[in-house]
């Protein structure tokens, strides 16, 4: 599975625009040595800002101060104000990236053409996992091998994406995505406290439940839930909010599109979106 993710072709570092060809990273930078840079990545669609753009913003400083860079509110907003004029019209898959350089930080925003996302996907159990207790649990940093490890295996096995494991054994987030359980009674996602990335999208579904009177809680999601969940769904900034048809490893099927709930949940958060706008 090659994603857009992987295709980006132009870039902006430190305010300068780049061409994929022409991007040179010294190769001494910490970021480039060891992983050290945090990022955000979303969609921008027909040179419009993103409606969460400052939910965005607001984590990637968290993502900062878990990580020692200096990110002020507001300055994604204001680079990818920037940045945006030189995209064509469509669908951007749009990342920006604080990287510690040798004496100094640098900001880089890049862009992909971003494809329709597909309109139900499988997962697999993945057996990589995560530590709810590590003190940057929940930091978005490049720093990503497990997460690529695990996406390679879900894509060996045919599957679109893996969930991941904590060391506890309860099931935490996918590789780019987090993931909600309609259990018939409710819907569950895994709480923040178990280590996951507090997606953006996630946070928004949330709200959008909730506005709805939508019976939704954040915990733990254990094998058995998986087992007995009606529905599945994955979400993230740039895809949405798809529903799952398989889990490899789960004997059971899920309706993907057919979903009796999947259509209430799409209604509130396209609600939602809208009262934004």
């Amino acid at each position: 599975m090659i994603s857009s993710k992987d295709l980006a072709h132009l870039f902006m570092l430190d305010g300068e625009i780049v061409s994929g060809p022409e991007l040179c990273i010294p190769a001494v930078w910490p970021a480039m040595m060891r992983g050290e840079s945090i990022f955000e990545a979303f969609l921008v669609r027909n040179g419009q800002l993103p409606i969460h753009i400052d939910d965005h913003d607001e984590r990637l400083c968290f993502s900062a101060r878990l990580t020692g860079f200096s990110v002020k509110e507001g300055d994604l907003r204001d680079g990818l104000t920037r940045f945006i004029p030189f995209l064509k019209k469509g669908d951007w898959r749009v990342r920006c990236t604080v990287l510690r350089g040798v004496e100094s930080q640098h900001i880089m925003f890049s862009a992909g053409p971003e494809l329709p996302p597909p309109k139900e996907v499988a997962l697999c159990l993945s057996p990589y996992r995560l530590d709810p207790y590590d003190p940057l649990a929940g930091a978005k940093t490049s720093s990503r091998m497990m997460y690529q490890c695990a996406r390679h295996y879900a894509e060996e096995i045919g599957a679109y994406e893996a969930l991941l494991q904590t060391i506890d054994g309860d099931w935490a987030e996918g590789t780019s995505t987090n993931f909600f359980v309609w259990t018939g009674e409710k819907i569950i996602t895994p709480s923040l406290n178990r280590g996951i990335l507090g997606g953006v999208t996630r946070l928004n579904v949330l709200r959008s439940l909730k506005a709805r009177d939508i019976l939704c809680e954040e915990s733990r999601v254990e094998t058995f839930d998986l087992e007995q969940a009606l529905e599945v769904y994955i979400t993230n900034a740039v895809i949405g909010l798809i529903p799952v048809t398989k889990i490899k490893g789960i004997e059971r099927d899920f309706p993907g599109l057919q979903g009796s709930k999947l259509k209430e949940v799409r209604q509130a958060y396209s609600q939602f979106l809208y009262q934004l706008t």
